[in-house]
């Protein structure tokens, strides 16, 4: 199934997407079809996600059409409008490495996306005068709390996949380096070094991260190794690759996080981007857009198409 957040007439609530144009108002059904009563927000939907599952089937298998909504007349808001937390791979394909360099890598390489910077599909994206880089990246929510997990505890815990958009102000990385004293690994000396700065700025201002338009339940998306992905900007592809460029799998970050941090119910692990089409430099960390203002189209085979306008931003802004 399709799982949405959607504002009507001011009223915020989680439904089912079960057609191209229409979606189910899962909250009313349950209270009036099978008088059981369900959140209406996705957290927590997903903190008792098996027995909240179990209501949506039901619903699903016998719903009242007056229970539908036309998707045209609702707003798609982040499937996850604010998620515990968000937990995001780096240079985990070839593209973003900038070659063949994956033997280097034994372990996933994570930062950390703030909750507030997630916007809905249809929502803007403020871009700073020095620009940004889209990635189109695989998501996966969680829907299980899991530590220290086994292997086979992973696909358990992985209710299903969104998009996600992971916006970045790649400028304000070259800004945030700085100098310090370190021991070199390969000679034991230490020397004033060159440090390259923490990604936390640029990757965290306020609309850097779209999501949406709905999560694909992994029980109707239980292949993700092989989705096209691409980036198109005002109709011209950017970035185009495949999951299959990952070097390192959904299940396997999930894991990694796990050794280390708890992953709960309303989580989000992004996986990673792919490579640029046409790249204008040698260094895919310095790729942007050529402008500051137009449409961004981020696709996912099976899953979909998550659709953003970029606008500058405002004067005055970091």
């Amino acid at each position: 199934m399709k799982l949405c957040t959607y504002e009507l007439n001011g009223r915020r609530a989680v439904g089912v997407i079960v057609g191209e144009d229409v979606l189910l108002d899962v909250c009313t059904a349950a209270r009036e079809v099978l008088r059981r009563e369900i959140p209406n927000n996705m957290v927590d939907l997903l903190d008792n996600w098996r027995e909240n599952k179990k209501i949506l089937d039901s619903l699903l298998e016998d719903f009242d059409d007056k229970h539908l909504i036309s998707i045209s007349d609702v707003k798609l808001l982040a499937p996850l409008p604010r998620p515990r937390k968000i937990v995001a791979a780096l240079v985990n394909t070839r593209g973003m490495l900038g070659g063949d360099l994956e033997k280097e890598l034994k372990h996933p390489r994570l930062f950390l996306k703030a909750p507030n910077t997630v916007i809905g599909p249809g929502d803007v994206i403020k871009a700073p005068s020095y620009g940004i880089r889209p990635e189109v990246e695989l998501a996966l929510v969680i829907g299980r709390r899991i530590t220290k997990a086994k292997k086979e505890e992973i696909n358990d815990a992985i209710i299903g996949y969104t998009i996600l958009n992971d916006v970045t102000a790649p400028a304000e990385a070259k800004e945030d380096y700085y100098y310090a004293y370190r021991r070199d690994p390969e000679t034991g000396e230490i020397k004033k070094t060159r440090m390259r700065g923490p990604l936390f700025r640029s990757k965290n201002h306020d609309t850097f991260t779209p999501t949406g338009p709905w999560i694909v339940t992994a029980d109707e998306l239980n292949d993700t190794s092989n989705l096209e992905m691409k980036t198109i900007f005002e109709g011209e592809t950017v970035q185009q690759g495949s999951t299959a460029d990952y070097i390192f799998t959904p299940q396997e970050i999930t894991q990694f996080i796990t050794k280390f941090l708890t992953l709960e119910p309303g989580d989000i692990v992004s996986c990673g981007t792919v490579a640029w089409i046409g790249q204008s430099t040698g260094d895919p960390s310095e790729q942007i857009l050529p402008k500051n203002t137009g449409t961004l189209e981020l696709h996912i085979e099976k899953i979909g198409t998550l659709v953003n306008k970029v606008e500058p931003e405002a004067p005055g802004g970091v």
